[in-house]
């Protein structure tokens, strides 16, 4: 037929059929972009940043949270480059993530409850709002580099000679830390102390000193020298602080439905260590 010795028409037909090949191409890079492949050199990588910064290798559930990182990581930098929020130099890849990260902060935004609803709020979560109980605690310490093998023996001898009056400065080993404390809570006890150390203070009653308790530094005697409740918040004059407190709440838990909504989007595969 004469069209097809047509070059104008030659020319059409390349035209439309380049077209299709492209068009063809971005459907397929656009399937192959809803696939996150977490390899296991990444996760590798991933749990040797972590390690470097905690002192101490990932467990499961801390590996668990280093790989959702990541891939929530990789889904702000592909929907921040679907949106041209960045110009494709993989550099930039964490401040395009921080600048997805952001919109979608900026969009879980919520409306002021009612009082209604912020004081059904206040009644579910007070204990945020509470004086945690606090405690004045003076001890004894002894310690393991000291005594070795020797050391409880050593802390139950120095009960008994305070249970005889003995000056309790004159009984003991040197301490890093303070040897008397007033008016902490059981989280900071945690912290200076341990968690099993405070679990054990914060059941002692006042006034007499304790059997020995471990501690991460040794073992201690310990005596409460006062202790301070908890106290109940009420909401009336915290009512600023508890609003600020919902829309903080309100902010967080929209920001995770977008995140998640945005991760559905993508089929996620992650590689087992051989």
């Amino acid at each position: 037929m004469k069209i097809f010795r047509d070059p104008i028409a030659h020319f059409v037909l390349i035209g439309l059929v380049l077209v299709a090949i492209n068009h063809f191409w971005n459907v397929w890079q656009g399937e192959q972009g809803r696939t996150i492949v977490v390899s296991a050199a990444e996760i590798e990588r991933l749990e040797n940043i972590w390690a470097g910064t905690a002192g101490r290798r990932p467990t499961g559930g801390d590996r668990q949270s280093i790989i959702d990182q990541y891939v929530q990581e990789e889904v702000l930098v592909r929907e921040a480059e679907r949106l041209g929020l960045g110009d494709g130099d993989t550099i930039i890849r964490r401040r395009l993530a921080q600048k997805m990260d952001f919109l979608v902060s900026e969009e879980s935004s919520a409306s002021d409850p009612t009082d209604a609803e912020l004081k059904r709020w206040f009644e579910d979560h007070g204990n945020r709002f509470a004086a945690p109980e606090m405690r004045s605690f003076t001890h004894v310490y002894f310690s393991p580099e000291k005594h070795g093998s020797r050391i409880e023996p050593a802390a139950v001898t120095a009960l008994a000679r305070l249970k005889s009056g003995a000056e309790w400065k004159s009984l003991g080993d040197p301490f890093i830390q303070k040897r008397s404390y007033a008016a902490v809570p059981e989280r900071e006890v945690t912290r200076l102390f341990g968690p099993e150390f405070a679990a054990a203070i914060f059941k002692l009653e006042a006034g007499t000193w304790s059997q020995p308790i471990g501690s991460a530094f040794g073992l201690h005697l310990v005596r409460i020298e006062a202790i301070d409740s908890a106290a109940e918040a009420r909401f009336e004059p915290i009512r600023s602080e508890v609003l600020a407190a919902w829309q903080d709440d309100q902010r967080a838990e929209a920001k995770r439905t977008a995140l998640n909504k945005l991760v559905g989007n993508y089929e996620v595969v992650i590689e087992k260590r051989e």
